[in-house]
C-alpha cells in the first residue's frame, strides 16, 4: 500500500512538472499568442492619429486581418519628427514593436547589429527581393552577407520644383540683370548674360540647368519690401535638400572603391562644398531665416502659398498639388542641376523599409511567418498602388511603378518617374555606418564661417577615419 501511495505521488509529480513545462512553453509565446491562438503583432509607422494617412493605414490593417484570420495587428503611429528617435531604442526592447517602418539607407547596419531579422528564408520563387520585384538600389542597402533584412515599402527621390508663374518673370530680365548678380560677377562664372535658350518651346521659362544658373535664379527671383524678403527665389532650407545632392552633381564622392574616405582630396567634394556655401550666402541669412520662420514647422508651405520660386524636395509634390484643387500652383519640375555632365546626374534617395525585430527569430515559426505575411501584404500590388494614391509616396514594387510611369501624362510627374533611374543612396561603410553625420556637422560649421573650407574637409576626413579606427 505504501509503494502504491508512493507511486501515485511520483505520477502526480511527473504530471505537475510536465504541466509546468508546457505552461512555461506557453508563457514564452504569451506576448504574441493569445489564449485563443491568435498571433498578435505590434506594428509602428510614421502615420499617427490626425495624420492624413492614418485612416488609410488603419483600413489597410483591418483588411489584412480580415484576409488573414488568426493574426491581429496592434498599430502605433508616431509623428515623423519623433518617430526615428523612439524606434531606435524600441527595436531592441522586448516591449517594442515586432514589425516596424525604417529607413532603407541604414538597414545594413541594423542587420550587422542583429537588430532586424533575416528575411531570406521566407522568400520563394513567386516572391523575393530580386529585381523582378524591387529595384536593386533599394535592395542592396538592405543586403548583408548575402541575406536580405528588409522589404522596400516606399521610395523617394529629389526633384527641382518651380512655380512656373514666378519663374516666368525672368522673361523680362536683361543681360545686365544677370551679369550684375553675385554669381555673374564671380571669377569663372558661366553667367555672361541672359541665357539665349531661357524660354522653352511652350513659352515658359525653363528650370535652371547649372548651379550658376540656380544662384542667378535665387537672386533675381527674390523680392524685398522695406528691407524684408516678401518673395524668395530659392534657399536650401525650403523643401528637402542636403549637401550630398550638390556634391554628387559636381562629380564628388566621399569614399573610394575600397571604402576609404577621400573627403579632403576629391575635387568634386570641394566643388560641392563651395557651391553649397554660395547657395547659403547669396542672400542675407538673417533675412532668409526670418522669412523661413514665418512658415512654421514646414518650410514647403512657403512654396505652396506662392512665396517661393524654386525648391528641391521629394517626389510626392506633384500628387500633393493635385489634392489642392483650386489652390493648385502652376507646377514645373526638372532634374537637380548637374551642369550638363550626364555621369553626374544624381539625386539622393532614402526611402522606407519594412523590417521585423530580430527577437522573433527565437519565436515559433508561425509567429515569424505571420510577421512576414504582414510586411509581404504591405508590398503587394493592391497596397502599393494605394501607397501612391493615398500617401503620395512612390511605390517600391516595380510592377506598380512601371504601370504608373506608362499611364501618367502630367509633365511634373513624368520628371519624377524619369529621375528614378538617377537615384543614388548613401554609401554603406561597415566601420563608419553613420559617417554622413560628420559631413553634415562639418558643412554646418563651414557655412557658419567657423572654419575655412580646407579646415572643414580635413576635419571631416579625420573624423571619419577615427570612426573607422574605433567602430
Amino acid at each position: 500500500m505504501k509503494k502504491q501511495f508512493t507511486k501515485s505521488i511520483a505520477i502526480c509529480l511527473i504530471l505537475i512538472i510536465s504541466l509546468g513545462f508546457f505552461a512555461g512553453c506557453g508563457s514564452a509565446k504569451s506576448s504574441m499568442i493569445d489564449e485563443d491562438g491568435t498571433i498578435v503583432l505590434d506594428f509602428w509607422s510614421i502615420y499617427p492619429q490626425g495624420d492624413p494617412n492614418y485612416k488609410w493605414m488603419i483600413k489597410t490593417i483591418s483588411r489584412f486581418e480580415e484576409e488573414n484570420p488568426g493574426i491581429k495587428i496592434r498599430y502605433t503611429g508616431i509623428s515623423f519628427w519623433d518617430y526615428f528617435t523612439k524606434i531606435t531604442t524600441a527595436m531592441t526592447d522586448v516591449t517594442g514593436p515586432e514589425v516596424y517602418l525604417q529607413t532603407i539607407k541604414d538597414t545594413n547596419d541594423r542587420a550587422r547589429g542583429g537588430v532586424s531579422m533575416n528575411l531570406s528564408p521566407f522568400f520563394t520563387d513567386t516572391f523575393n527581393a530580386g529585381e523582378q520585384f524591387f529595384f536593386s538600389q533599394d535592395v542592396d542597402p538592405m543586403t548583408y552577407e548575402g541575406n536580405v533584412y528588409g522589404l522596400p515599402y516606399s521610395l523617394d527621390n529629389r526633384i527641382l520644383y518651380y512655380n512656373i508663374d514666378i519663374v516666368n518673370t525672368l522673361k523680362d530680365t536683361t543681360d545686365e540683370d544677370w551679369t550684375s548678380t553675385k554669381v555673374g560677377k564671380k571669377e569663372g562664372t558661366t553667367i555672361t548674360g541672359k541665357p539665349a535658350d531661357l524660354i522653352n518651346a511652350d513659352g515658359n521659362v525653363r528650370a535652371p540647368r547649372t548651379w550658376d544658373e540656380m544662384l542667378a535664379y535665387q537672386q533675381l527671383l527674390t523680392v524685398q519690401t522695406d528691407g524684408k524678403i516678401t518673395q524668395l527665389g530659392f534657399d536650401v532650407k525650403i523643401g528637402n535638400f542636403q549637401i550630398e545632392n550638390v556634391v554628387w552633381t559636381n562629380g564628388g564622392e566621399y569614399f573610394d572603391a575600397n571604402g576609404k574616405p577621400i573627403v579632403d582630396s576629391n575635387p568634386g567634394v570641394r566643388k560641392g562644398f563651395e557651391v553649397w556655401y554660395e547657395l547659403t550666402h547669396t542672400l542675407s541669412q538673417a533675412k532668409v531665416n526670418a522669412f523661413v520662420d514665418s512658415a512654421g514647422s514646414d518650410s514647403a508651405n512657403l512654396f505652396w502659398t506662392g512665396l517661393v520660386g524654386l525648391m528641391i524636395a521629394t517626389n510626392e509634390i506633384p500628387w500633393q498639388n493635385d489634392k489642392l484643387g483650386e489652390d493648385r500652383i502652376n507646377l514645373g519640375a526638372a532634374p537637380i542641376p548637374y551642369n550638363g555632365v550626364e555621369e553626374n546626374r544624381f539625386n539622393f534617395t532614402g526611402g522606407f523599409s519594412l523590417e521585423i525585430a530580430n527577437r522573433l527569430s527565437k519565436e515559433p515559426k508561425e509567429v515569424q511567418q505571420a510577421a512576414f505575411r504582414f510586411i509581404r501584404y504591405l508590398t503587394d500590388e493592391r497596397v502599393q498602388r494605394e501607397v501612391m494614391s493615398e500617401t503620395s509616396n512612390l511605390p517600391a514594387l516595380r510592377i506598380v511603378y512601371e504601370e504608373l510611369e506608362k499611364t501618367t501624362e502630367d509633365p511634373a510627374k513624368i520628371v519624377v518617374f524619369q529621375e528614378m533611374i538617377h537615384r543614388k543612396p548613401f554609401n554603406y561603410i561597415y566601420n563608419a555606418p553613420n559617417w554622413w553625420g560628420e559631413v553634415y556637422s562639418g558643412a554646418t560649421e563651414f557655412i557658419s564661417d567657423k572654419r575655412t573650407l580646407d579646415e572643414t574637409l580635413t576635419r571631416i576626413q579625420k573624423a571619419i577615419e577615427q570612426l573607422q579606427l574605433t567602430y
